[in-house]
């Protein structure tokens, strides 16, 4: 896949950078950042290589020079470095950070830049993080650090300063769906609709959601939501089953229920969906004494506050998500209870 790179939505940023670069004009150090599934990492390495090229294609690596090779998907060129958590660890350790002081200062082997890629830099710890810094800030001649991560506001204002920000942005639905397309030919419009919804417009996570039953999934959290509603189980219950599958589908999961629940109150037609799960959601708000206006209104007032939680997702903020999820499960909760329906 790091052929395909830059992917459409990658267009503008890549031609900056490489304009720069060209330019001889390319920051010392990069802020890569966006949502999951918009192939940051592979922007990171796709650009290294480009960087590293012996014959670039204007703003393209050529892919067959020695040092395109070398930094191709799967191989390891010697003046690129990855630095991720360790196997079994959750934050890039002091150790880590302290071994690229070496590489840094050695000679390249192929006579041009040497390039540290940092995936998930939000999980750098203060002592790894202070290591960092104190590189960034001695920086050394044709030597280039990529951070990459979905949480930039994770990172230390000291490390963001000392670097170019580059946000990469979910591509507009309809180029998303054109691509996704392409590469799923077997899914109808309606799962491409669900994946891309699920994964918040994000390509790449939606290829990995469609090798996962996503629909088994989906369907167990709204028959637990509806569960909720019920009260035949407790909020604190279903935030823990949400917590375990991810925020970020979650919340998914939660707008898609919402806008589909509005659109039948409002036509007030036969439901049609597939979704069992979601008929039983429908059928609590259909059959209540509450004026169906009123149910709008209140499903609408939660609707946005859904919406508002995903760009606060997606944010170069550092949102706690946790909490997050468990105030949007609470104000469920709320909205279902007996006497809101007898208001």
């Amino acid at each position: 896949m790091l052929a395909d790179v830059p992917f459409p939505w990658h267009q503008i940023q890549w031609q900056r950078l490489a304009n720069q670069f060209q330019n001889k004009q390319l920051p010392h150090a990069l802020l890569i950042y966006g949502n999951k599934g918009l192939g940051k990492s592979l922007f990171a390495s796709r650009f290294a290589q480009f960087i590293l090229c012996q014959a670039p294609k204007k703003y393209l690596a050529c892919g067959i020079c020695k040092n395109c090779v070398k930094a191709g998907e799967g191989a390891n060129h010697p003046d690129v470095i990855h630095v991720q958590p360790e196997e079994g660890k959750r934050h890039i350790v002091i150790d880590q950070v302290r071994s690229l002081s070496s590489f840094i200062v050695h000679t390249s082997h192929s006579g041009g830049a040497k390039i540290v890629i940092i995936n998930g830099a939000h999980n750098l710890n203060l002592n790894s993080a202070n290591a960092l810094l104190k590189t960034l800030e001695e920086p050394t001649s044709s030597s280039y650090f990529f951070l990459v991560t979905e949480l930039p506001g994770s990172l230390p204002a000291t490390i963001r300063s000392r670097c170019q920000r580059l946000p990469l942005i979910a591509p507009p639905r309809e180029m998303a769906r054109q691509w996704l397309t392409e590469r799923l030919p077997k899914e109808d419009e309606i799962q491409l609709d669900r994946l891309l919804s699920d994964a918040q417009c994000g390509p790449l996570l939606a290829i990995d959601l469609a090798g996962q039953d996503l629909s088994i999934q989906r369907n167990h959290f709204l028959n637990k939501l509806y569960c909720l509603a019920k009260r035949t189980i407790t909020p604190q219950s279903l935030v823990a089953i949400a917590s375990k599958t991810g925020e970020s589908l979650i919340l998914g999961h939660l707008q898609l229920a919402t806008s589909i629940v509005i659109k039948h109150l409002i036509t007030q037609g036969k439901f049609n969906g597939s979704d069992p799960d979601l008929k039983d959601l429908y059928t609590l708000f259909a059959q209540n004494e509450t004026p169906t206006s009123q149910q709008v209104i209140w499903l609408m007032q939660f609707y946005d506050e859904v919406v508002d939680a995903r760009k606060q997702m997606q944010s170069g903020a550092n949102p706690n998500a946790e909490l997050i999820l468990e105030t949007l499960i609470w104000r469920w909760y709320q909205l279902t209870r007996p006497s809101t329906f007898k208001e």
